[in-house]
């Protein structure tokens, strides 16, 4: 039976080196950002270059609530059963407490504390039932470490920790693994433009790599964290 897997936003940096890297794995996967030509192309890329496998996709801007539940239920529709979830999708507006929007934090929250926790306990439920399953939920080391200026993403990062943490205790007890991959500063398209060595940067294949290192250990193991670092720590 082929692997199935979900990624949230799946078209860019870290989402779309996980989605390529799966695909060589031999996974069928619903891709999922808020960009249909993005997920159009990414689909095709995909399907040319693996001929035997199922691509979809799902639009969802995972701010709203029911886009997401909407997301978990054309997932079912895909999938017979779902062997991996990789909660990827996040919100990034940089600013302090003093000088962001008021509806930051609520936006930081819905997309990347709200959505992770959401789809995490819906398939979450499912893979405890058939006893085996994936769990990874991208974090960053401002979950762990806070930056002031990034106030609200710093609050929700850490509650992306404490949520995985919780995560891990709760499903393990059924054979079901959760990762937290926790990056440092990725070279994606949000640092184009900027004077710095691109080998300064962790790489988005590094996250990937990470992801399929991890689902080939052996059953009784569980990756509980990996963090991922430029050598010089920070950019």
């Amino acid at each position: 039976m082929k692997k199935c897997a979900l990624i949230t936003g799946a078209t860019k940096g870290i989402g779309k080196s996980i989605a390529c890297a799966l695909a060589k794995e031999g996974f069928d996967i619903l891709l999922s950002a808020r960009t249909e030509n993005d997920l159009l192309t990414l689909q095709s890329a995909l399907e040319s270059r693996y001929p035997d496998q199922r691509f979809y996709y799902q639009v969802a801007d995972c701010k709203d609530q029911q886009q997401v539940k909407a997301l978990a239920l054309q997932t079912d529709a895909f999938f017979s059963h779902l062997d991996v979830l990789v909660n990827n999708v996040g919100l990034f507006v940089p600013g302090g407490f003093l000088e962001e929007s008021p509806e930051s934090l609520a936006d930081h929250l819905a997309v990347n504390v709200l959505c992770t926790h959401y789809l995490a306990v819906y398939f979450g439920r499912k893979m405890c039932q058939r006893k085996s399953g994936h769990v990874f939920n991208v974090g960053s080391v401002a979950g762990k470490s806070p930056f002031v200026k990034a106030a609200s993403y710093s609050v929700t990062k850490y509650a992306v920790h404490g949520l995985t943490a919780i995560l891990r205790q709760e499903l393990g007890t059924y054979g079901v693994k959760v990762t937290e991959i926790i990056p440092g500063s990725t070279y994606t398209s949000s640092w184009e433009g900027v004077d710095i060595p691109s080998e300064k940067f962790v790489a988005a294949e590094d996250i990937a790599d990470a992801v399929v290192t991890c689902l080939k250990m052996s059953k009784g193991a569980n990756v509980d964290e990996i963090v991922i670092r430029p050598l010089d720590l920070e950019i």
